[in-house]
């Protein structure tokens, strides 16, 4: 059931609405911190941004280019805790700024993927009608062709770059937010308190903004988590297939790359980016199953 923004907890539990002891997101808070996998996760999350913002500041010096002394491969040597690569550049070095890279473009394609299908999905959801037949086969054109097809004709068009990286995931990854906030839309528009808000005389655009929006964002929350291990992910695959990142950018996916030629003699310089890129993506996805269980209803109904 969905309830007015302002008291959801407060109804679903058949309390005094005005009570002020329980608050939506206070309850959501207590959920999700009562979940030690989405807590270990977050944890690690925030060990591996602080890494990636300091990191490059602690573990300075030149990781683009080849170095002499080619015979430090292994690890924990004098000259590289994490070893050296294949042109005796340092492996940890290379992997904290990997990491940037990784974080900076998950960030900035959840920010565009999630502002493109709530404003989307939004509209399709609210209205309907000839914006909603056009969004749901402009949708389903899009899910037809692989994404890795998308990154394709995006490189050949504008050449490799981080923003036509971070294009060509935004491009395919709006589908899902579009998709997922329509449907709570569709979902939150059927209640009573919004025919309530129409007979009142609000117009749409003060009935989207303080009734459908608060009320249909919880899905879309859980969804921003997926989004990032998401643009991670695509973003590895297209660098480890030469379509996204290249030498001598440092991204995780270039690393895992080039490391496959010298995994049997030096494994570390495939299990170093690997287990990074691995532990980043596990943490964000703990996070997101904590969050999904936070935010459902029904778990919250039933203490």
């Amino acid at each position: 059931m969905i309830v007015p923004f302002n008291d959801p907890i407060a109804l679903v539990l058949d309390r005094d609405p005005i009570s002020p002891d329980l608050s939506y997101w206070g309850d959501v808070r207590k959920r999700f911190f009562r979940n030690k996998l989405a807590v270990a996760g977050l944890t690690v999350f925030f060990i591996l941004v602080l890494l990636a913002i300091f990191g490059p500041l602690i573990w300075s010096g030149d990781y683009k280019n080849a170095r002499s002394g080619f015979e430090n491969f292994r690890l924990f040597n004098s000259k590289a805790v994490f070893g050296t690569d294949d042109l005796g550049r340092d492996m940890l070095r290379r992997t904290v700024r990997g990491l940037g890279i990784s974080l900076r473009l998950a960030a900035a394609v959840t920010i565009a993927v999630t502002l493109l299908g709530m404003v989307l999905g939004g509209l399709a959801g609210y209205f309907g009608g000839w914006i909603d037949n056009v969004l749901g086969r402009l949708i389903d054109a899009l899910y037809a062709v692989p994404y890795v097809i998308i990154g394709i004709a995006f490189i050949a068009i504008f050449g490799r770059s981080f923003w036509t990286v971070m294009g060509t995931l935004v491009f395919t990854g709006w589908l899902s937010t579009a998709r997922l906030f329509r449907a709570s839309v569709l979902q939150v528009r059927s209640q009573d308190f919004i025919e309530a808000a129409r007979a009142t005389g609000a117009g749409s655009k003060r009935i989207i903004l303080q009734h459908v929006v608060p009320n249909a964002l919880p899905p879309v929350v859980v969804s921003i988590a997926f989004s990032i291990a998401g643009a991670i992910l695509a973003e590895s695959i297209y660098s480890f297939l030469a379509i996204g990142f290249i030498e001598p950018t440092p991204a995780l996916g270039v690393m895992i790359r080039q490391a496959r030629g010298n995994f049997q003699a030096y494994p570390h310089q495939l299990f170093v980016p690997a287990s990074v890129l691995i532990l980043l993506t596990l943490s964000i996805v703990f996070v997101g199953d904590g969050l999904r269980d936070a935010l459902d209803p029904k778990l919250r109904g039933a203490e």
